[in-house]
């Protein structure tokens, strides 16, 4: 294992947003099992703290390169176990169940927003990693792309299921099927992702204003607000209906949501404390 830092983790003064850096330059960001282990670290780290946003990004001009092949191909011994074996279908089947599908579903079950900060090359897994993000910013001559039909396999790490539920069949069909690579312009027209910035400092700003406008809501009821979202797509109206007034049920006795209507009342910002 390097002695460099594969990941790293930044706060702002205040503490209200953690910022995850993909940090193996010298392979673009590609996720081995170092960088996977260190930004499952990262991730849990930034939940138990009293952090209001997350971003994950590149410490450099790209966000990632996808998975390292010599991981895919069983060859990587950058993590402290050893390189797993994944030319056997169960071994395959096991390592993806259990390593690589769970990183991006953990992002989903923290009751904190992710903001994927896209620059440069965002290819294959560290795509699926920006997809499972809650939000996604990125500069318009990103580079996009799902690159594992080139190869002879398919997205698994939520690729296709997540494009599928964010711009629909017929894109996510284009994107998945033929492995193309597109930039960021064309994926915000396709609804991949939220916004799009000239340049780096653009990005930044549209960052920074779209994470203050998260900080600024209610702690509780962004994140129950998530999961209820994510959880209801797809379902019947009526289940959806129903999980609203029990997740309402909740907020209405909370401390926060009195502070937030004297605030309202009073015409004051409200200072939310979580509870």
């Amino acid at each position: 294992m390097s002695e460099k830092k594969v990941v790293l983790i930044e706060e702002n003064e205040e503490q209200t947003i953690t910022t995850i850096k993909l940090n193996r330059l010298e392979k673009r960001n590609a996720l081995n099992w170092e960088v996977i282990n260190a930004l499952e670290d990262a991730i849990e780290k930034a939940e138990r703290s009293k952090t209001r946003v997350i971003i994950i990004t590149g410490a450099a001009n790209y966000f990632s390169a996808g998975i390292d092949l010599n991981t895919l191909a069983g060859q990587d011994s950058s993590g402290e176990e050893r390189g797993a074996d994944l030319n056997t279908p169960p071994h395959f089947r096991y390592h993806l169940n259990t390593r690589f599908q769970p990183l991006v579903v953990k992002l989903g079950k923290i009751e904190k927003p992710f903001i994927a900060r896209i620059e440069g090359f965002c290819l294959g897994m560290g795509f699926e990693l920006a997809l499972a993000c809650d939000f996604r910013f990125c500069t318009e001559n990103a580079s996009f792309s799902m690159p594992e039909v080139k190869v002879g396999i398919i997205p698994d790490v939520s690729g296709t299921t997540r494009l599928t539920r964010l711009c629909g069949i017929s894109h996510a069909k284009d994107i998945a099927l033929t492995g193309r690579t597109f930039d960021g312009i064309e994926a915000f027209r396709m609804g991949v992702v939220n916004g799009v910035a000239k340049d780096r400092e653009s990005l930044d700003t549209l960052v920074k204003k779209y994470a203050d406008e998260l900080i600024g809501s209610a702690p509780l009821a962004v994140g129950m607000g998530k999961r209820l979202i994510d959880s209801i797509y797809g379902k019947h109206l009526e289940f959806g209906l129903e999980m609203e007034g029990l997740v309402n049920s909740q907020l209405l006795t909370s401390k926060d949501f009195m502070t937030g209507v004297m605030a309202r009342i009073q015409k004051k910002k409200p200072e939310w404390k979580g509870n």
